[in-house]
């Protein structure tokens, strides 16, 4: 399973990416000087700082009772002085630098290819110049924790080539000569700064190898293979050692043995899961990726590249979470630039939630460990934000966080930066976590992360005019409302989606101490809280109420759905449990698409997932197709739109529409399994293996004209389970390690 082109990657989004979690490479495919773009995922601008404003707790007070008499506008000015971070910003990702690799010959190239392998983890590039074929392949390796790059000719014929290591130009402190093979850089990030190290090392067969100034050249190789690694000071202060020590590692053993490690280690986690469709037609892999992609965006159908698009986000979360790393951020790993837009931190109010949606579901749950080695610092760090900016036990996050698990406000934004739902939601991620692997013990490790949050929302609630417990300050992420007497407002208290996370969360508390065998108390008390959560209310139009009051939107195709979360990813929301309110969720979700909504890739995989709870597949297929031809890059990267600026990548729309082609086949919940709730013509034959399910354990089948053929569940915990299949509903007791299997003909 490969993308593949007939040309080198004119742009950065065009170039492939390689990535071992936390090494990342974007790789051009230029014949004669080619760029690799090189990441490290702790390469972050400056310090950990004391962000939070001592102001905070003694005008919390005032802005909740301005909020109150509905002076919002008084509110937000006060809440912009009182609450934000100070500084207003949290820490940059940013790129490691670039290696480039200068290759000695004619410049009249034939036959050039450009492939990315998902199932390998290898990116290739061969063309032939002068009658010679030259062959290059690139990995990032996680069991070697290193790049290697393999260069070769078909007929061993002796070639040249130079490296080059560099950063944006000069933003290098030191670089030069390691060793009589090796070449590198350094960057000191000052007192409490990050700082790194990239290092590049040879070897050869045949040939001459030297160093002269910054340059490592190699002459009349048979056979050259190049080790590379970028190692930084947020994880130890003998960065530079690692480095060297890694890539000599790498380079001491033999490269069969290193590649073959490679594949073991990748494939292991790509091929557990396997999709295909039957209108899928194996002709058009014959044509480049990017041919490919133009024609559907013509609209020709080719569900060969669907499938291979799905994959692709299976491989890059495999590329950029494993354990260890730190979580993928707003690009994943892969970023060109020393400040990319929006920092490409971890945005908590929807886009990192996003990025493990695929977790569980595409069998890849031990690539989400790394978001909760990063929830751990937010916990710690948000106990602090939240006793001094509300006054609080517990801990609370708002809706960005960096490396440092940063916890305070983001910035002046005042539509997003005071949201305090965003470690409530990552905690969310606890339970699925433990839904899809039945892991004990891991649920054990992380509980307090859950308890912490339960903690802070029992203190930060308060009582409403009706008598319910709500949030304030509140907002809907990102959004604005429209008041009676035509201004504008932000701020309010609990909008409906703090009201569906603090559901889903105080759900999974309680889920949780029941499954560790907790004291009742602790579920006794939030019972209790949970009963006095704001109602959801259904507005004039038969939507779902964004906020307490029926506002108008002065943006009605608003990106965000943030108030039918309790639909997907959340499950609150239900035709099972709530029809009433599923019906006006998806009345709201209309209303948005009519009014434009959808525009960003993120956003449009939100609401192909969203169709597919609403059993509506001919409409989430169509929202497929969409971000397909609007809304992806040659390389099959998401675009995000960005104004007069044009695009940028982010990484959320990959992974999250990934995760939504699974909804599509198979609805699960603990106790419940629907299969094909959102089939299309185009999705109505095919076959799946190994996708994950909430009862634990993996499921496999086939289905043919809408109807499934044959199914086999491989349980990984004991369970009931209500199997709905082709209209019938069975009710089946599974037990770990005991496959069930049904022939539906």
């Amino acid at each position: 399973m490969k993308l593949w082109y007939d040309r080198p990657a004119r742009y950065w989004h065009e170039a492939l990416p390689v990535g071992n979690g936390r090494l990342g490479g974007m790789v051009h495919g230029r014949a004669a000087e080619e760029m690799i773009q090189l990441n490290e995922d702790s390469i972050w601008s400056g310090k950990h700082l004391d962000r939070i404003n001592p102001d905070a707790k003694e005008n919390l007070p005032v802005i909740r009772r301005l909020i109150r008499e509905g002076r919002v506008e008084e509110a937000q000015q006060l809440a912009m002085y009182a609450l934000s971070g100070t500084p207003n910003s949290q820490r940059s990702y940013q790129t490691a630098g670039e290696w480039y690799l200068k290759m000695r010959h004619g410049a009249d190239v034939k036959d050039y290819r450009r492939e990315l392998d998902l199932e390998t983890g290898i990116a290739g590039v061969s063309y032939t110049v002068d009658g010679v074929r030259y062959q290059r392949s690139l990995y990032a390796s996680f069991p070697d924790q290193c790049m290697v790059m393999e260069l070769k000719t078909q007929d061993d014929v002796p070639f040249s080539f130079d490296c080059l290591l560099g950063r944006c130009h000069n933003a290098t402190d030191e670089a030069g000569k390691w060793a009589e093979d090796t070449i590198g850089f350094v960057v000191d990030g000052g007192k409490d700064g990050i700082s790194f190290a990239a290092a590049l090392s040879v070897k050869t067969e045949g040939g001459t190898v030297a160093v002269i100034g910054e340059h490592l050249l190699v002459r009349d190789a048979k056979r050259a293979w190049v080790y590379l690694d970028i190692e930084t000071s947020f994880r130890g202060a003998d960065y530079r050692e690692r480095c060297l020590e890694r890539i000599h590692a790498a380079a001491s053993r033999e490269e069969k043995e290193l590649r073959a490690a490679h594949i073991r280690d990748f494939s292991a986690l790509f091929d557990r899961l396997k999709l295909s469709f039957s209108l899928t037609e194996g002709e058009k892999e014959k044509l480049p990726t990017d041919e490919r992609l133009r024609r559907v965006q013509a609209g020709e159908r080719d569900m060969g590249l669907m499938e291979l698009y799905f994959q692709y986000g299976r491989y890059l979360l495999i590329s950029s979470s494993r354990p260890g790393s730190l979580p993928a951020n707003l690009q994943g790993i892969w970023n060109d630039k020393l400040y990319p837009v929006w920092e490409s931190k971890f945005t908590i109010n929807i886009n990192t939630e996003m990025n493990y949606w695929i977790a569980g579901s595409g069998n890849l749950s031990e690539c989400q460990l790394p978001l909760f080695d990063l929830l751990e610092r937010v916990k710690e760090s948000g106990k602090e934000t939240a006793e001094r900016m509300y006054g609080c036990r517990g801990s609370v996050a708002h809706h960005n966080t960096d490396l440092y698990g940063d916890t305070a406000p983001q910035d002046h934004c005042i539509t997003s930066t005071f949201w305090v739902m965003g470690e409530a939601w990552l905690a969310t991620h606890i339970w699925e976590q433990y839904l899809y692997t039945g892991d004990e013990a891991f649920l054990r490790e992380h509980f307090d992360v859950l308890e912490q949050c339960v903690l802070f929302f029992y203190d930060f609630l308060i009582e409403g005019e009706d008598g319910s417990l709500v949030t304030s300050p509140s907002m809907s992420p990102e959004n604005t409302y429209r008041r009676a007497d035509g201004t504008l407002g932000v701020l309010c208290e609990s909008a409906a989606m703090d009201t569906e996370i603090l559901l889903e969360l105080f759900s999974c508390y309680i889920n949780a101490c029941r499954t560790l065998h907790l004291k009742e108390e602790r579920i006794r008390k939030a019972e209790e809280v949970m009963a006095r959560f704001p109602k959801l209310k259904i507005g004039k139009h038969g939507q779902l109420m964004e906020w307490m009051e029926d506002y108008e939107e002065p943006e009605p195709g608003h990106r965000h759905i943030s108030h039918v979360y309790g639909v997907y990813p959340g499950s609150s929301i239900s035709w099972e449990k709530t029809r009433e309110l599923m019906e006006a969720a998806k009345v709201t979700l209309e209303r948005r698409l009519a009014n434009g909504g959808g525009h960003t890739g993120w956003s449009r995989a939100w609401i192909i997932g969203l169709w597919t709870r609403f059993r509506e597949g001919k409409k989430a297929f169509e929202n497929l197709q969409a971000i397909l031809t609007m809304g992806t890059y040659p390389n099959l990267m998401d675009n995000h739109p960005l104004g007069e600026f044009g695009y940028v990548f982010q990484i959320d729309g990959n992974l999250g529409a990934s995760a939504a082609v699974l909804e599509m086949l198979a609805y699960s919940r603990p106790e419940r399994l629907e299969l094909l709730p959102a089939i299309t013509e185009e999705t109505a034959g095919g076959s799946l293996s190994g996708m994950g399910l909430r009862s634990g354990g993996t499921l496999s089948m086939e289905w043919k004209d809408g109807k499934v053929v044959w199914y086999r569940i491989l349980p990984g915990r004991d369970c009931v389970l209500e199997i709905y299949a082709n209209g019938k509903k069975e009710r089946a007791e599974l037990h770990a390690g005991v496959e069930f299997c049904r022939s539906m003909e």
